[in-house]
Order: C-alpha cells, then sequence, then structure tokens
C-alpha cells in the first residue's frame, strides 16, 4: 500500500475514533480492524478493498483512490454504523504526505446485505478521495 493509502486510513481511522457518534456505535477503543476478525465484539468495522488509478496532466498528478468499510452487527441493523461512518467521512479533512495534497473526499455508496447466516448482517460504505501532486520540471 502506497504512503498516500496508507496516511488517508490513518487520518479517517484517526476522525472515527474522535468522532463521538461512531464511538457510541464502535466503541472506545475502536472497534474497527485492518480485516475482518470473527473473534471480535458486534458491531465492528473493518477496512476491505482499496483500488488506486493513477492519472495526470502536463505537471500535475491525481490519484483516484477508492477504499472499502465492512461493518459487521449480529442481531441487528448496521444502517447507524455505516451512516455514522458515511457523515465522519463527509467532514474529515485529513493531510497527506508531500507532495500530495486532498482535492476530494466523498462517502460514495452504502448499502446493508444479508449473510449465509440470519443473525449477522453486513454493510458496507465505499470512500472516493481524489490527490494531486504538483510534478517538478
Amino acid at each position: 500500500m502506497s504512503g498516500v493509502i496508507e496516511a488517508l486510513r490513518a487520518a479517517l481511522t484517526a476522525q472515527f475514533a474522535s468522532d463521538p457518534a461512531v464511538m457510541i456505535l464502535l466503541g472506545d477503543p475502536l472497534r474497527l480492524y485492518d480485516e475482518r476478525d470473527g473473534r471480535a465484539a458486534f458491531p465492528h468495522a473493518s477496512w476491505g478493498r482499496v483500488e488506486t488509478r493513477e492519472s495526470g496532466a502536463d505537471d500535475v498528478r491525481l490519484l483516484d483512490i477508492r477504499l472499502t468499510l465492512d461493518v459487521w452487527h449480529r442481531d441487528g441493523d448496521p444502517d447507524p454504523v455505516v451512516t455514522a461512518l458515511a457523515d465522519a467521512v463527509a467532514s474529515a479533512s485529513p493531510d497527506l504526505p508531500a507532495p500530495w495534497r486532498l482535492i476530494s473526499l466523498t462517502p460514495t455508496y452504502r448499502d446493508v446485505f444479508a449473510t449465509r447466516d440470519r443473525r449477522l448482517k453486513r454493510g458496507l460504505l465505499r470512500v472516493r478521495a481524489v490527490a494531486g501532486a504538483q510534478v517538478s520540471a
């Protein structure tokens, strides 16, 4: 994972950990894991798929980053957790390592799914970030 993606995830994790609405739902310390932990208390969240695409023109590089957060809830609805995470993303303005700067950060998609285990539901939040960097000539 590139440094800019690691920095973005770390900044979002810090945003979630300081957001009262998220903390009420995911606890303190925050039950947010790098990958799903089947032994974690419910509800909990985990980072999922990361997609990146680089483009640009002339003296500018653009990095389109798509992050996925999975929310797991047993005997309950994960939608309030997904909503709290989306609201926290919408209010975040993280700093990225030089030479990158954040151009936009938006929650782009959310949904709730049933799983094979009738008691377990999965919430999904996709986040899109666009970062830019000036290329020195």
